[in-house]
């Protein structure tokens, strides 16, 4: 018998050839928008009045990917107006932020990287004091860094512990106005070997109290916390309608908070100081709206327009900032012509065969 060996193609593949978005953010000066695509491992950056309600694909002004970029399982974007620069998080797999010109396209090197703890999800920006905050899930921790941190160096302090009521948090975004950071978190609170060991002093005291679950919450904290800080106000509850809440901004001119409330195809609106089981102001949600597994949302108080990123469709939507219900878009960013299924592909580690139903199983 002979054994065919070397470089042989596959005899089919399950692909999605067009990009996916899941972070977002604007800087309404320039008239930019930048959004991360974590299904072909690009960034792709788009005319802030772009998008349209036609059925073909958006063409956006240039697009980070390739092996040199260091883009992989990507989670989050952030811009930098004053300095024109782009962060970059890589959620799994690569542990790590980098950096690029406003200007960058194609393949090549980020500027800088700065290596961060394992499950990093979100990023925010305080020009201010020239640090960024970032929310890690396994860790269920908040890091503070400098601006230019670079390699391996340390964060600048950590919110983490029992007493911060954070349970896998996701969302991040400092508010620059109010001195406060605010953290959505699904409310998953695991202990994984050794980070359990890891307490907000950086020693090895254990401070676990082990695994368990909470509902999901966005917690506002001083932004000069650090350790197992208290919240100043924490909204949970069933009234309040979050179920997997992704990602956050804040309006701090209106006194707002918006959620991209995956769980439930919605986006969920708060006041600001809202704090314990309340109803939201307002909730964006429904067929007409076009919100489907949304992961990230951006507002932009200068256009009065309220952005989100669809993961289980290939659209960016923009509705005005004070929609509400069953709302229709004012306009959509496409990555792909309209009606095209997202393989929904995120991190596949295995594939099954079931042969009773002749289907193939990918866990993400």
């Amino acid at each position: 018998m002979t054994s065919i060996g070397g470089e042989l193609p596959p005899l089919r593949y399950v692909v999605d050839p067009y990009p996916t978005f899941n972070g977002i953010a604007i800087d309404a000066k320039n008239n930019r928008v930048v959004m991360s695509d974590e299904n072909r491992k690009s960034v792709l950056t788009y005319d802030r009045a772009s998008g349209s309600n036609a059925t073909a694909v958006t063409s956006p002004l240039r697009q980070i990917i390739g092996p040199q970029t260091e883009i992989g399982y990507i989670s989050a974007v952030e811009f930098d107006p004053a300095q024109r620069e782009i962060y970059v998080v890589n959620n799994d797999i690569e542990d790590r932020i980098v950096v690029f010109d406003y200007g960058a396209h194609g393949d090549l090197k980020p500027k800088r990287r700065l290596y961060v703890p394992h499950q990093t999800w979100g990023i925010s920006l305080n020009p201010v004091q020239d640090e960024i905050a970032i929310s890690v899930q396994q860790l269920s921790m908040v890091a503070v860094y400098r601006r230019e941190a670079t390699g391996l160096e340390a964060p600048l302090r950590i919110i983490k512990g029992p007493h911060t009521e954070m349970a896998d948090p996701h969302g991040v975004r400092w508010d620059v106005a109010h001195h406060e950071i605010v953290v959505a978190s699904h409310g998953n609170y695991s202990v994984i070997t050794p980070y359990s060991a890891y307490d907000a002093e950086g020693s090895n005291t254990p401070t676990s109290v082990g695994g368990h679950f909470l509902l999901p919450s966005l917690s506002v904290f001083e932004d000069s916390a650090k350790g197992d800080a208290r919240p100043l106000r924490t909204i949970q509850g069933p009234r309040t309608k979050l179920n997997w809440p992704m990602g956050i901004d804040i309006d701090a001119a209106n006194n707002e908070i918006a959620v991209a409330n995956n769980g439930d195809n919605s986006v969920l609106v708060f006041s600001r100081m809202a704090d314990g089981d309340v109803t939201p102001a307002r909730v964006i949600g429904g067929v007409r709206t076009g919100i489907s597994s949304p992961m990230s949302v951006a507002i932009d108080t200068k256009n009065d327009e309220l952005w989100v990123a669809n993961y289980g469709d290939h659209t960016a939507l923009v509705f005005s900032r004070t929609a509400t219900g069953d709302a229709a878009p004012k306009r959509i960013i496409r990555n792909a012509p309209a009606g095209t299924p997202t393989g929904g592909f995120g991190n596949p580690y295995a594939v099954a065969y079931d042969s009773k139903r002749d289907e193939l199983l990918v866990p993400n």
